[in-house]
């Protein structure tokens, strides 16, 4: 095949995407002369189906076709993390199919797919392997059983002579064997085993063992389907412009002069904001930018960073203050000791940043609303849209996007969703919007700053015999899970803004937690990490200080501390080793910092080394230990542990500030995340303690703000309490 790329005839549509794709293509033509086979299973999105009248279901999660085409069902986000590769692999493990051929179909919202803990169908906090483990394992052995009792009463015989292997069931004494689909009829009328047997350790062949990603070959060739790239027939584009003023208002737009701009179809005003229908979304953004609509601070807002910060130092000075955690009287040991040491440490705004803005393409009709989105919150738009247009549940549905541009909690609110659904309803056709950076930025629903006080009484050998904290902080619970609302305005208390402060590790016999709920204008929620990665940014940095002061090194102190916990002694030592924490000495200008976590069931230790000259800093070389009970795909989750350092230095680095009433921040020139040249080497091994199944996906973040501040203190005999660094007249090199 000989293509002229000279002639822009010759290309479909000439845009990135469709570049990509025609190069993947070529190249390989080119240097292989051959297709590559595909290396493990495949994943469709919903909008490709095919056959689905022939497939049989076994239960809700697997659907086999006569000719043996076997699908498992997706029901987590596929968001960059791994799991379209691990969660399916464990199904099929148990299934006994063949994994080169399985086919992977989104699933849409539906009760079956809901988190088997929580009863939700959503995806975030690191719940996903935790929570699906045990119902994966069964599912697919459930089925297994069921395909082997129909095979064994064709032959007559008894089910202990059959076993699955590769998509079929065998007669281990005579070789016969049976495809899945020739067996799948009979299998599905049979009673699903309520126990059935799982297999041995030894006995599975893809769990605990590196598999290609499903999710990346499609990436690579520019054929995932992200929302951003989803077309329907007779699709309409929008977008939107909403107030960026925080409590401001819009104060007036100009409806004759955006429809007579060219493309544009229909002006569809919101309370606070207004999105424009066109031909194009290129049409819809240029008509806004034309034709901008006039917005107006709030008349009394005195919103800005400066202010912001004084009110958090005002609640921590003034309260009032409500225990959400106590061991024994901490204030009545403190008050009497001797020696004590005390400290406050501030972290930012932050926002989530999604290299997908968010957007939705909705459908909506007098009886029917269908929703296809790059969400982490199926079952949450669901709710929130049959109540808007008044809908019965199976009028609502809700497809989630093959491909999901980053998420980090974002994507589990609805509201670009409902404003979708909204312009659908409005205009009569089916509608992609999309938010541009600008609008992405001054809506998103940031994690919000915190401040936190601790004080610590010292025995006489310098370990703390009491901790009190003092933690101030909006709530990040409320925007996602909306039934908490009764309990903050009882108790005033918010479980993920107290994460990793009601639980601390360490062997002291006095704990007091004091929390202040903050309230104010700016939308706060959750974001990776939750309450876990400020909190233990303050914890482990006291933690160090409290070794210095006792002139101790940071590692023994930490393991006289933990020296209970065989777990935590295992992590430290196993870092300790690979960082060669004992002998090796930093050179002039460096440090080494080291930080420590339980959360998300996971133990992690970090060692950071830097080199500091003037306000630069430079990232060396970074180590970590992970002990997640059992590691399910050691390739996977490595790369989790590794891309969770670098999102942790985006949140050492760089934050969101507000003046006049809004964000300052606009777009990526302005919010910089971390360059791959500001990233150390990293290193990862983990642990298989044989604990409890952990999560891996948001506790690396956690360790590297207190590991980079306490290595910078090595470096410097500066102390790092504020983020982001320019705080402290810091940068990254």
């Amino acid at each position: 095949m000989i293509m002229d790329l000279s002639k822009p005839a010759n290309l479909p549509n000439p845009s990135r995407r469709n570049l990509i794709k025609l190069i993947s293509a070529t190249a390989g033509a080119l240097t292989l002369g051959f297709d590559l086979p595909a290396l493990a299973a495949s994943l469709a999105s919903e909008v490709k189906l095919h056959s689905a009248g022939q497939e049989i279901a076994l239960g809700s999660w697997i659907k086999i076709t006569p000719d043996n085409q076997v699908t498992v069902m997706l029901s987590q986000a596929e968001i960059g993390q791994g799991i379209s590769t691990t969660l399916p692999a464990i199904l099929v493990d148990e299934l006994g199919a063949d994994w080169q051929g399985i086919r992977l179909e989104t699933a849409p919202f539906a009760p079956a797919f809901r988190n088997p803990k929580l009863n939700w169908m959503f995806t975030g906090n690191s719940e996903s392997t935790q929570s699906f483990f045990d119902l994966m394992r069964k599912t697919g052995a459930s089925a297994r059983e069921m395909l082997v009792s129909a095979a064994a009463q064709r032959w007559q015989v008894a089910v202990t002579e059959c076993h699955a292997e590769n998509s079929h069931i065998v007669h281990a004494g005579s070789g016969r064997t049976f495809g899945f689909g020739e067996l799948v009829a009979d299998a599905a009328k049979l009673p699903v085993p309520e126990s059935p047997i799982l297999k041995t350790q030894q006995q599975l062949k893809l769990v605990g063992r590196p598999l290609a990603r499903i999710d990346i070959p499609s990436k690579v060739d520019g054929s995932a389907v992200f929302g951003i790239d989803l077309q329907l027939p007779d699709m309409l584009h929008a977008a939107i412009r909403i107030c960026p003023y925080i409590g401001g208002s819009m104060q007036t737009y100009d409806d004759t002069s955006i429809k007579t701009q060219p493309g544009v179809i229909a002006v569809v005003p919101f309370p606070n904001g207004l999105a424009v229908v066109a031909s194009s979304y290129w049409l819809a953004k240029s008509a806004l930018n034309n034709c901008p609509p006039e917005f107006v601070a709030a008349a009394d807002s005195k919103l800005n960073s400066a202010q912001l910060r004084s009110d958090y130092q005002n609640a921590l000075e003034q309260g009032p203050f409500v225990t959400a955690a106590q061991e024994a009287d901490a204030g009545n040991v403190i008050s009497k000791a001797k020696n004590r040491l005390q400290a406050s440490y501030e972290n930012a705004f932050a926002a989530h940043a999604t290299m997908e803005p968010m957007n939705c393409t909705a459908h909506v009709s007098a009886d029917k609303c269908e929703i296809w989105a790059p969400t982490q919150g199926q079952e949450f738009a669901h709710v929130a849209l049959k109540n808007i247009f008044q809908l019965k549940d199976e009028q609502v549905i809700i497809h989630r996007t093959e491909a999901i541009g980053g998420g980090f909690g974002r994507r589990l609110l609805p509201d670009f969703v409902i404003q979708a659904a909204l312009i659908s309803k409005a205009v009569g056709n089916p509608v992609k919007l999309l938010w541009d950076r600008e609008e992405d930025f001054a809506h998103d629903y940031y994690r919000p700053a915190s401040l936190l006080a601790l004080e610590a009484a010292v025995d006489e050998q310098g370990y703390p015999a009491a901790l009190a904290v003092k933690l101030v902080s909006p709530t990040i619970l409320l925007p996602v899970f909306p039934p908490i609302a009764g309990m903050l305005k009882e108790k005033h208390i918010d479980p993920s803004a107290i994460e990793g402060l009601t639980e601390i590790p360490y062997d002291i016999a006095a704990k007091r937690l004091d929390f202040h709920l903050l309230e104010t204008a700016i939308p706060t929620s959750v974001m990776r990490t939750t309450g876990f990665g400020p909190n233990l940014f303050a914890l482990e940095c006291f933690i160090d200080e409290l070794a210095h002061a006792a002139r101790r090194d940071p590692l023994a102190y930490r393991q006289h501390l933990l020296r209970d916990n065989p777990r935590a002694m295992a992590v430290l030592a196993k870092v300790a080793s690979m960082s060669h924490w004992s002998t090796r000495p930093a050179a002039k200008n460096r440090g080494r910092g080291l930080a420590f976590a339980y959360a998300f069931g996971t133990l992690i230790a970090q060692v950071l080394e830097v080199e500091v000259k003037g306000d630069a800093i430079r990232l060396l070389d970074t180590w970590l230990a992970v002990d997640c009970g059992q590691v399910l795909d050691p390739g996977i989750a490595a790369a989790g542990i590794e891309g969770g350092v670098v999102f942790g230095l985006a949140y050492a680095n760089t934050a969101i500030s507000f003046s006049k009433g809004r964000t300052d921040q606009r777009n990526f020139n302005d919010y910089e995340l971390p360059y791959l040249a500001q990233t150390p080497h990293i290193a990862v091994e983990f642990i298989n303690s044989g604990a409890t199944l952990g999560g891996v996906g948001e506790v690396s973040p956690i360790t590297v703000a207190p590991a980079l501040s306490n290595a910078v203190f090595a470096a410097t005999g500066k102390r790092i309490r504020q983020l982001p660094l320019a705080r402290q007249r810091f940068r990254l090199a």
